[in-house]
């Protein structure tokens, strides 16, 4: 009696990826160019539903793959980074795509929706979220009827839509006023939270452009947008043409992430700095140091208060604007000098050292102008100093309560030098008199 051999099929997942790359391999990219529009749209949706299938089999795959250890054993940080290793380089979505892995476990319903191609992987991320945030007390019959609910509601809203109809989708079995409470104290969590790791960053280029990015509350977020999106609409173009980019706003061709930035660059230009909060009438202000021929004329460059130089026209733009004031040299001064009776520095006076000083006068200090305070460095005030605008100079906290802890015959003494009328410092028991160098354009 003869025995069949035994076939072993191969797994069918095997088989599908080798049947993704064969009709991959079918579809030449050259060839889109010879379709008919209305069959280019319909093909781009499909294709958009096989991308959410595939991305669920990547997940799946890689969620199975991380419970495997083999990362660890092949001496990977993380299965993300064997991934990225393997092929594309980018560890951040390798890792990503373990996270989503892991959430979709505990959305089965919604892992298989994207499967099937009927939601797309960001609403399955909502969704996925919105399940894990359940009260612990909801029952798996709850559970379902919250899932499939924004399974269905993924086809209707936009994400952001879906995302806010996830936030309350615990009134389906709970009460209007209890699901009320719940959401107004899911978003004060929220907004802490938010407040909490808000940051933001900016960098110099050095061509005349500064980069950066942020991260703020949305709330705040959404009034930063509505300001630029009302400046840089085109339906206002009037309203721009004495800026430096007036022409590029009448482009109406022009790219919306540029025409955004311009606004944002607009938006600057109004900040209404003499309103903003500072610290001892410095840091909020930002001053426009430049001779009267420029402000007349325009002949040259000018200086903000941080050192960066400027053209004379951005000079004369800036000084117009409410909150930045022009610090002009040879023109009409504002009134810096007090008498006896004026104990504390005022704003005015403080601008002036500052644009003297620079910043923290002690020598080898790197504090800037909003760090510092402003000292009677001739005798205390108490002792009959006048808040004059030559009896001061800029010095941070620290230094500050170093010069208070060490005064008298023994302690630090403080002098205008004789060249140039800019702070020195003498150190106890020293003869030698030193001074913070900044670099001055």
């Amino acid at each position: 009696m003869s025995v069949a051999p035994v076939v072993s099929l191969p797994h069918p997942l095997v088989c599908g990826v080798a049947a993704i790359k064969d009709a991959l391999d079918q579809m030449p990219v050259a060839a889109w160019d010879g379709l008919e529009p209305a069959t280019i749209a319909q093909l781009s949706q499909e294709l958009l539903r096989v991308e959410a299938r595939v991305k669920a089999q990547q997940v799946a795959a890689a969620r199975a793959l991380d419970a495997s250890g083999l990362a660890k054993s092949r001496g990977a940080s993380s299965t993300g980074a064997m991934l990225a290793g393997s092929f594309g380089g980018d560890k951040r979505a390798g890792d990503q795509m373990v996270a989503m892995g892991k959430a979709l476990e505990a959305a089965s319903r919604t892992e298989d929706a994207l499967a099937r191609g009927e939601i797309g992987p960001s609403q399955a991320a909502i969704i996925a979220n919105a399940v894990a945030d359940l009260p612990e007390d909801t029952t798996e019959a709850q559970r379902e009827a919250c899932e499939d609910t924004l399974i269905g509601d993924a086809g209707r809203f936009s994400l952001k839509d879906l995302r806010s109809r996830s936030k309350r989708i615990t009134d389906q079995f709970k009460p209007a006023p209890e699901v009320d409470q719940d959401e107004n104290h899911s978003l004060e969590r929220q907004e802490k939270d938010a407040w909490r790791r808000s940051e933001f960053w900016m960098a110099n280029d050095g061509d005349g452009t500064c980069r950066g990015g942020f991260r703020i509350p949305e709330a705040q977020g959404e009034q930063l947008m509505a300001a630029i999106q009302a400046i840089c609409a085109p339906k206002r173009d009037h309203l721009h043409e004495g800026t430096p980019a007036a022409e590029s706003y009448y482009d109406k061709d022009l790219e919306y992430r540029h025409r955004l930035g311009m606004g944002f660059a607009e938006l600057c230009n109004h900040l209404p700095g003499d309103k903003l909060p500072g610290k001892g009438g410095l840091g909020a202000t930002l001053i426009v140091r430049l001779d009267h021929d420029t402000l007349i004329h325009g002949l040259k460059a000018a200086t903000l208060s941080t050192g960066t130089r400027i053209s004379a026209s951005q000079a004369r733009l800036m000084a117009c604007n409410a909150g930045i004031i022009p610090q002009v040299f040879g023109g009409k001064s504002l009134p810096l000098d007090h008498g006896h009776e004026q104990r504390v520095f005022t704003k005015a006076q403080k601008q002036a050292l500052e644009a003297r000083d620079g910043g923290c006068t002690f020598p080898g200090c790197d504090k800037p102008p909003e760090q510092c305070e402003a000292h009677h460095w001739r005798m205390r005030w108490a002792d009959g100093s006048d808040t004059r605008l030559d009896d001061g100079v800029l010095i941070c906290p620290f230094h500050h309560r170093t010069i208070h802890d060490n005064t008298g015959h023994e302690g630090w003494a403080i002098r205008m030098s004789p060249t140039d009328g800019h702070p020195e410092y003498r150190r106890p028991g020293s003869d030698t008199w030193k001074r913070n160098h900044r670099w001055r354009p």
